[in-house]
């Protein structure tokens, strides 16, 4: 009896021995080397994923960094302290950076959009959007479910009387609401001056067709193209579109904001 308690304490005795070698050698033949300043540049990042950056993830926009020398300012989330920080363990000059905003292209609350048939289907707008739009009339305009709200990582926006509305402090420009939206009206735009001028639109239907369905549609009447400073505004396809580029032109902004756009008979130029 006491002879075969000590055969199996050593047959276990072995066996771990064995096994502990065996997973010693496969750690050091398949173990992943991970470079320091990789690691580094990680915990500095805020480890959202957002994607803003263009990257799969924190992470991956760190390896990029280290092995390919990609622009380390590419994250909108973190602090000023914190971009500080990541230049500094890169060892690389720090660049201007600009605040990105996401800008709802469509300006037609509930009261300005009644259905021309009652849609009961999922109530997103993804699945609204495949089934005759969810019985709106305007085929381009903002189908109100609130897919883009669901997607935001940052509490960045919400729905107010059937329109995203977006929190521009707490925005940081990472495009998952547009990648949402299955209408494409949302988009991003760095914020490079006191204000960001846009169209609040994204119908290219007729005048008559946008005037009948669409109180605050734009209806390509062609004064903002006309005042404002050159190629600021430019009408393409029954629709103007604002050139963000242009937004540092000399008393670009303040020529807008007073003389365009209270001139607009629909209302649809917005600046935040």
């Amino acid at each position: 009896m006491n002879s075969n308690i000590i055969i199996s304490v050593f047959s276990m005795t072995g066996l771990a021995i064995l096994f502990a070698s065996v997973l010693a050698i496969a750690n050091k033949k398949l173990k992943v080397y991970v470079d320091p300043k990789v690691e580094e540049l990680n915990h500095l990042f805020p480890g959202v994923n957002c994607g803003a950056c263009g990257f799969f993830s924190c992470h991956d926009y760190a390896v990029h960094i280290v092995e390919e020398g990609v622009d380390p300012g590419k994250c909108r989330v973190v602090d000023e302290e914190t971009r500080e920080k990541i230049f500094a363990a890169v060892g690389v000059e720090e660049t201007q950076a600009f605040p990105a905003l996401a800008l709802v292209h469509c300006a037609a609350e509930f009261e300005h959009k009644p259905p021309i048939a009652e849609y009961k289907g999922i109530k997103t707008c993804r699945a609204a959007n495949l089934i005759y739009g969810g019985g709106m009339e305007c085929t381009y305009g903002c189908i109100g479910f609130g897919d883009c709200t669901i997607v935001c990582p940052f509490d960045a926006i919400h729905m107010e009387k059937g329109l995203p509305r977006v929190d521009a402090g707490k925005c940081t420009g990472c495009g998952k609401c547009a990648e949402a939206c299955p209408r494409a009206i949302i988009d991003m735009a760095e914020k490079r001056n006191e204000k960001l001028i846009f169209v609040a639109c994204s119908s290219y239907d007729s005048l008559q067709r946008t005037r009948t369905i669409c109180k605050v549609g734009c209806i390509a009447c062609g004064i903002c193209e006309k005042l404002a400073p050159e190629k600021f505004f430019k009408i393409e396809n029954n629709l103007s579109k604002a050139d963000y580029s242009k937004q540092n032109q000399k008393g670009a902004l303040e020529k807008i904001t007073t003389a365009i756009q209270p001139k607009c008979p629909t209302k649809v130029i917005k600046d935040i």
